[in-house]
């Protein structure tokens, strides 16, 4: 059996993809996700009077809402800004609407992915959006400004923790063995509602980065997945784990 970190709006789903492919899971929510509404008012303001905007970076599934609801103020532009997605369920949800019909999507599926994008390497990429979530992500907006780009960030989530994580069913730790840990925050939640219990364990990250700050904490066994999605983990575990 392996836990596995989700926020608490993507957890039912993420359980229910392991137990179809036969992985038993314990799902673990540590924390929750709270729209900012005032952000996502601030973005619509600025799509309905900004005229030069390149790119536009979709951080998360979390941010897609606010992300069509700005470009709906707009659906016509005479040159239509690059969409960057950070991940395939991000992506996804963006190409449902009309309004995104081409995303791109960065390999690795991370902020360092994001910096590679040739496109915003370009003189043609001047002015960039990114839509994402409190304290989050900071290393885009940094990466581009080092390069002379104007970014523009709105907020309009946040992960809010919750005071006690939710588990999709009871566990034992003697009957844990790994863990799947989608996001650096909730890895360290979980450590620390678990008294350093956990440390010993083999850990399964979406990152580099994430997996260094785990080694920082004193763990040994972590591998890092580079797509953050379900299908992604699952068949990571399935080649690398006994399940």
């Amino acid at each position: 059996m392996f836990l596995l970190t989700r926020p608490r709006p993507k957890l039912t789903t993420s359980v229910s993809a392991f137990s179809q492919a036969n992985v038993n899971v314990v799902g673990v929510a540590t924390s929750d996700i709270e729209p900012l509404d005032h952000e996502t008012k601030a973005l619509c303001e600025f799509f309905s009077s900004e005229q030069n905007i390149d790119a536009i970076v979709v951080t998360s599934v979390y941010a897609v809402p606010s992300a069509l609801s700005a470009l709906n103020l707009r659906p016509e532009y005479a040159k239509r800004p690059l969409i960057v997605a950070v991940g395939d369920a991000t992506a996804a949800q963006l190409q449902q609407s009309h309004l995104t019909p081409k995303v791109i999507i960065p390999s690795p599926q991370t902020s360092e992915g994001i910096l590679a994008i040739q496109q915003f390497n370009e003189n043609s990429c001047k002015h960039v959006v990114i839509i994402k979530g409190e304290g989050g992500r900071q290393t885009i907006a940094s990466g581009l400004q080092a390069r002379g780009l104007v970014t523009h960030e709105f907020h309009v989530y946040r992960r809010v923790q919750l005071n006690h994580p939710i588990y999709t069913k009871s566990w034992k730790i003697n009957d844990v063995r790994g863990i799947i840990a989608t996001s650096e925050n909730m890895a360290k939640q979980l450590i620390s509602s678990h008294n350093q219990q956990l440390l010993g364990l083999p850990w399964l990250t979406v990152s580099e980065r994430i997996a260094m700050t785990l080694r920082s904490l004193g763990i040994q066994n972590v591998a890092v997945c580079q797509r953050a999605t379900d299908q992604a983990l699952i068949a990571w575990v399935k080649e690398n784990w006994e399940y």
